[in-house]
């Protein structure tokens, strides 16, 4: 390892560590809970008002996932602890339809707007529940979270149910996206479902990104796959989501440092980083792009050239992990030069958090820190990521 690298991940882990719990952190905890009905708002303008006080339940699970975990990871402090359970409380009395699956939207006070079509709503609820769970020894919790994990994966095969559009018979498309959160469940599940329960869909998952979406050929990742192999034509299947691809690669290969025996070459997973970062890097103006279309054809998302601020979070994850996996100096390389662009333009010193959409030559397109989409989730949860492997250079 470059002899220089300890120092400056100390330098890194610094930065990081402020801009989590003197910046980002409070931003969440100063504005968003709702204390007189309970849960979240999360449609949040650039100093933190509120805009909207609609209640999307992707954002109630995932700030309750994230209450609840720097509470059992960070400090027991009580404060978020009972921020945590304002949004459990919520969650219990307002978040599921009558078919046990929760609904996409609530009014403020809990009234349900958008029927229940998305998978992802229970996925970050049931992860919510998992890790509120596991701070807060509630066994209602644990029992929900449970009931909701086994509810996903009789989903999974067709996660939208009745509200599909697809005509799944003459075109079976299917997205990257059950195998990474699948991923990223089964570790926020360790402690409320036995291994014999996560550890078969993590190995299917892991086989699913690494044997489908992974093409070792096109040296790419494809964001969506035929269901009996190969991809389908068009812009459908020259899709690819940087973002997307180095999140669920650092999730394949969180897996593999945890289990163990799930991937035959670490250097092959973590290659298939480089060949992403290479294709979604901006050469010109910096930062990730949002889209990309393998053969640099038009793509059907007109927000392709955006910077994301999940993207960068999810691959400064990436690059740090597989460097401490690898130890291959380009990791290293690629984690503090989008550090450095990320920590310029997404971060806002005056109202603290993040902005969460730049436009291609990183200014902000909106004021926005948090709305429809975006939350307290990949910001903070990236950050603790970070930190932990970043202390790991000093032991």
């Amino acid at each position: 390892m470059d002899k220089d690298i300890p120092a400056r991940a100390a330098l890194i882990g610094a930065q990081m560590r402020s801009e989590l719990f003197d910046s980002v952190v409070p931003f969440w905890e100063c504005h968003s809970p709702d204390r007189e009905f309970g849960g979240y708002f999360s449609c949040l303008d650039r100093d933190g008002s509120v805009f909207d006080t609609d209640k999307f339940l992707w954002m109630q699970g995932r700030e309750l996932w994230c209450f609840s975990h720097l509470y059992r990871q960070v400090e027991r402090k009580e404060a978020w602890l009972d921020l945590a359970r304002l949004g459990a409380d919520f969650l219990r009395k307002f978040g599921k339809a009558e078919n046990g699956d929760y609904y996409f939207s609530l009014d403020r006070r809990g009234l349900p707007l958008v029927q229940p079509y998305n998978i992802f709503s229970d996925c970050f609820c049931a992860s919510g529940l998992a890790e509120y769970a596991k701070a807060s020894g509630e066994s209602w919790a644990a029992e929900e979270a449970a009931a909701a994990w086994r509810r996903i994966q009789a989903r999974k095969a067709n996660p939208k149910g009745i509200w599909t559009k697809q005509i799944a018979a003459n075109r079976p498309v299917r997205a990257m996206a059950m195998a990474m959160i699948n991923l990223w469940m089964a570790e926020v599940f360790q402690g409320i479902l036995e291994p014999g329960e996560t550890g078969p869909v993590v190995a299917s998952s892991v086989e699913d990104v690494l044997t489908r979406h992974v093409d070792w050929e096109r040296k790419a990742v494809f964001e969506r796959v035929l269901a009996g192999g190969g991809r389908p034509q068009g812009m459908d299947g020259r899709l690819l989501s940087p973002g997307h691809a180095l999140e669920t690669l650092w999730f394949v290969l969180a897996a593999e440092r945890r289990l163990g025996g799930l991937v035959k070459d670490v250097h092959q997973v973590a290659e298939a980083m480089l060949w992403t970062a290479q294709r979604g890097w901006d050469h010109e103006f910096g930062g990730f792009y949002y889209y990309r279309d393998y053969e640099d054809r038009p793509t059907e998302k007109l927000e392709a050239d955006m910077k994301l601020w999940w993207v960068h979070a999810e691959a400064l994850c990436a690059f740090l992990l597989a460097h401490r996996m690898t130890g291959r100096k380009e990791f290293w390389d690629w984690f503090e030069s989008t550090w450095a662009w990320t920590r310029e333009h997404f971060s806002d010193p005056r109202f603290g958090e993040w902005y969460g959409y730049l436009d291609r030559r990183g200014n902000p397109a909106l004021t926005l820190k948090g709305g429809k989409w975006k939350g307290m989730f990949h910001t903070p949860r990236a950050l603790l990521v970070c930190l932990r492997l970043l202390d790991e250079y000093g032991r």
